[in-house]
């Protein structure tokens, strides 16, 4: 029996009675075979090189981790809820959409403050928030067609996951079909900006190029010559066809909006880019058309303004990190630097006990020879 060779730098020989089968586990001659090979480096660990690596490690991450942190306050970052936003009455716009008064509601303005901290070349992140709402269950994220959004407007979801957003009652597809599609998010946000006449300027929010392009290309197709006002062989989701030729509600399945939607969230709380938006400091209102319920399950909903910079958005995870396991190695280092002097010194006040023994034994012994 042969064994198969078992290492880079050489090959493990294991022992065999048989006397016959011996020769067979003797390594063959050679640089390779004999571990000679100049590369090969069998590296003795010592509590210096131990202890250099700690520190090397330590001293190169707690920089990084401090520049991290900086740069991660000064990148804006500022959040507005508007779950209890109430309308120009007074009443609070859930309420309204609960007691069936009307499927919309106006909150009150609300203003917010840009600083002056803010890069006026970069465009700022125009994002949306939920929280309490688990995209990540298993149902409703199997609860979608992926065939469908390829481009077939008839194809069928996997093992009824779309069950009950399936097809109308006459039998016509839904076009979406599932649960995420159907619960397609509805709030929509305008922004303005009042001049020294106090005109206001409505600023745009650009929402182009806010998705994935892999999944613009190759995962949300739109069916060759496909007419979204012609209903006949589909109909759109349920939920949908009370927005009817509103222009929040997507026409086509590869809408930015409607993609960042439709990959569900990790997390029972996050945030989906709804738009990029070029911002001067200075103050701007905000107008929000409450339409998404999110009562009914103790949900929350936020508007969110983040900046971009070379590091990303903002979060002191990172930061965080580099800069804890930085000094966690510095620890380290000075722990084996302890441990090592203290067992130095023991090994030292052994081998001065063994002396000391020895010159004993030698004297006695040098005196019973003479």
């Amino acid at each position: 029996m042969v064994l198969p060779f078992a290492s880079v730098c050489g090959c493990l020989a294991s022992k065999d009675d048989d006397p016959d089968t011996e020769h067979l586990h003797k390594p063959r001659e050679g640089k390779l075979y004999q571990q000679k090979l100049k590369p090969c480096c069998m590296l003795v660990i010592t509590t210096q090189k131990v202890v250099t690596l700690f520190v090397v490690t330590g001293l190169l991450f707690i920089p990084i981790g401090v520049a991290l942190l900086v740069q991660s306050t000064e990148i804006y970052e500022y959040d507005y809820d508007y779950t209890d936003c109430r309308n120009n009455n007074g009443r609070l716009c859930y309420e309204v959409l609960d007691e069936g008064e009307s499927d919309t509601c106006e909150c009150e303005q609300a203003t917010l403050t840009v600083p002056d901290s803010v890069n006026k070349d970069n465009k700022i992140m125009f994002l949306y928030g939920l929280s309490n709402y688990y995209q990540n269950h298993r149902m409703y994220r199997r609860s979608q067609s992926f065939a469908q959004l390829l481009g077939d407007v008839q194809a069928e979801c996997l093992d009824q996951y779309c069950d009950p957003y399936i097809s109308d009652e006459a039998g016509k597809p839904y076009y979406p079909r599932g649960a995420i599609a159907n619960s397609y998010f509805t709030d929509t946000f305008t922004l303005t900006r009042s001049d020294e006449n106090n005109v206001d300027t409505e600023v745009i929010l650009d929402a182009s190029h806010i998705s994935w392009e892999s999944d613009t290309k190759y995962k949300f197709l739109v069916p060759e010559g496909f007419d979204p006002d012609d209903t006949s062989e589909f109909s759109w989701p349920k939920d949908w066809q009370k927005w009817e030729n509103k222009t929040f509600i997507p026409r086509i399945v590869n809408d930015n909006r409607l993609i960042n939607w439709m990959n569900p969230a990790a997390f029972p709380s996050f945030t989906k880019l709804y738009a990029r938006v070029v911002l001067e400091p200075g103050q701007y209102k905000l107008d929000i058309t409450y339409r998404y319920n999110v009562k009914d399950f103790r949900g929350k909903k936020f508007v969110r303004l983040a900046e971009t910079s070379w590091m990303g958005g903002r979060s002191l995870f990172l930061g965080s990190a580099y800069t804890i396991v930085g000094i966690a190695c510095l620890l380290a280092a000075a722990f084996f630097v302890v441990i090592s002097r203290k067992t130095r010194m023991k090994r030292h006040a052994r081998r001065k006990k063994i002396d000391e023994q020895l010159e004993n034994f030698k004297a006695t012994h040098g005196q019973t020879d003479a």
